[in-house]
């Protein structure tokens, strides 16, 4: 359950600044929403220079072949965003990270978009189909980064059901099966990719706390990630209600309690990768967005250090 939709964002993009990153989207809204199904007949990939301007269209080849040896961030969001909702926030992130220190002049950004925009009458019955979308967009973003290059380093950067796609995606990077969940069948990519190095950085993930130890559903995640950042709200008024939902495996969200400390003693030596840091005290009970993190410069400090493979 990705419990609710994007954050109200204080600026617009009309006053964003210019930037160097070389910035490109992924959008999967054309693809086959089945978990399992390629991506690549129907992914719209491009270069992005400013917003209202049309993408400068390419094949996803090109994509990959410009993040050889050069650091890439991949954005994701979560619930309830249009196509320009994400370009939108995508550059607020981007100056954000620029801002910080997380980008450096060499990075590729890239907005990953998912269809998760509000489609069902029922608010409860929608969230729940895109936490089932979530699924397929971490199955779509795993067979694009199963092309990447030989030692490609990439930073994942998700927040609500954007950490779900973060984690899950790693998982399928690892080579594992998503095991078959409610209606949702079975998914495995053909073979994993051991040699990328891999960062995450998840804010108020909509995943279970429990989903990355062994055994649970998300048990090789972590396997496949070199450092993991849990940005988590032990206050997030819209996670408290994430047990609730069908895909949630019915514990509390690693977006809200973390990795608890019988979770971390099951990880043994793989809790070492992981870095978690409570936002409660700094932005109270909002499901926070990555905008608002950044905002805070000792945070801020600790996501470019992800981003920019400064650590």
């Amino acid at each position: 359950m990705g419990c609710t939709a994007r954050g109200t964002r204080n600026s617009t993009l009309v006053d964003a600044p210019p930037s160097i990153i070389e910035t490109w989207v992924v959008h999967t809204r054309a693809c086959d929403q089945k978990l399992g199904s390629d991506p690549f007949s129907s992914m719209t990939v491009g270069r992005f220079d400013a917003i209202g301007e049309p993408l400068g269209g390419a094949l996803p080849e090109t994509l990959l072949a410009r993040m050889a040896d050069r650091p890439s961030v991949f954005l994701i969001h979560g619930y309830g965003y249009g196509y320009r909702d994400a370009v939108e926030e995508a550059v607020e992130v981007r100056a954000g990270l620029e801002a910080g220190g997380g980008l450096p002049p060499e990075a590729i950004f890239i907005v990953f978009d998912w269809p998760s925009e509000r489609e069902l009458g029922d608010f409860y019955s929608d969230i729940n189909d895109k936490a089932r979308r979530a699924q397929v967009a971490s199955y779509h973003l795993a067979r694009f980064l199963q092309e990447a290059p030989p030692g490609s380093r990439i930073c994942l950067m998700g927040q609500s059901d954007g950490g779900r796609v973060a984690l899950t995606t790693l998982h399928f990077l690892a080579g594992a099966v998503l095991p078959a969940f409610w209606f949702e069948p079975e998914a495995q990519l053909s073979s994993g990719r051991p040699d990328l190095h891999l960062h995450a950085v998840i804010l108020n993930a909509a995943a279970g706390h429990h989903w990355l130890d062994p055994g649970e559903r998300l048990d090789h995640a972590l396997s496949a990630t070199e450092a993991l950042l849990n940005l988590r709200n032990s206050g997030d008024y819209a996670l408290a209600f994430y047990i609730f939902g069908s895909y949630t495996g019915f514990r509390g969200a690693i977006g809200r309690v973390g990795l608890n400390s019988h979770d971390l003693r099951k990880l043994g030596p793989l809790s070492a990768r992981v870095e978690q840091f409570n936002l409660n005290p700094m932005v109270g009970i909002s499901h926070t967005t990555f905008q608002q993190a950044l905002g805070i410069p000792d945070v801020a400090e600790k996501i470019a250090r992800y981003t920019s493979w400064s650590q």
